[in-house]
């Protein structure tokens, strides 16, 4: 998927270009690798801040919040900074995320994904992520995924004693070219459209 690609099924197109245009200036000169977090155009990003997480990839089994923005703390219940992203998914889904946000690294292109998380209320909300490729600064590895996270709307789904869970479903999750290509493996279906085939 292209970023016009991504761009035309989006919820929410005037934010996602708002914060490519600032990941592009995050890549610096000629837009040669993806962006730095100490390049980020912090007054360019400050209306979208509330939306965004920085997460570090320390191994195949460990994506550590780094930071996370206000609205995403309201929406959890909770601060994840420090907590392990890959925690918060059902096991039967934690390595494909894992296997999804290594090969987005490696590769350096984005995942861009239209889902429903289920939290602690019981309820299903709706969201839609894009998930950026980027470095500490520009002498650092790839090892950071930025993202940014907009809430849309709930479902009719309301589950008593439910745990916070993200992706239970999707309708959309694909890698981005957003210059280097993309992997050449391919994203597990959704839950809903296993369930429609089968």
């Amino acid at each position: 998927m292209t970023l016009d690609e991504m761009l035309a099924l989006s919820l929410a197109p005037e934010k996602m270009r708002s914060l490519i245009a600032a990941y592009r200036e995050a890549q610096g000169d000629g837009a040669l690798d993806v962006a730095s977090q100490d390049r980020l155009p912090m007054r360019k990003m400050a209306p979208l801040l509330a939306n965004v997480t920085l997460m570090e990839r320390l191994d195949d089994d460990h994506i550590v919040y780094r930071i996370a923005g206000e609205n995403i703390v309201a929406r959890l219940g909770f601060n994840p900074t420090g907590k392990n992203f890959l925690d918060f998914f059902d096991a039967a889904i934690r390595e494909e995320s894992a296997r999804v946000n290594k090969a987005g690294l490696t590769s350096k292109c984005g995942h861009y994904a239209v889902y429903e998380n289920q939290y602690e209320s019981g309820r299903r909300m709706i969201s839609e992520s894009l998930m950026l490729p980027m470095r500490k600064n520009a002498h650092s590895d790839v090892d950071f995924i930025f993202g940014y996270h907009i809430h849309h709307q709930a479902t009719d789904i309301y589950a008593m004693g439910a745990r916070t869970s993200l992706m239970v479903d999707w309708s959309v999750a694909e890698f981005v070219d957003i210059g280097f290509g993309v992997p050449k493996i391919t994203v597990e279906e959704s839950p809903s459209a296993r369930q429609a085939r089968a």
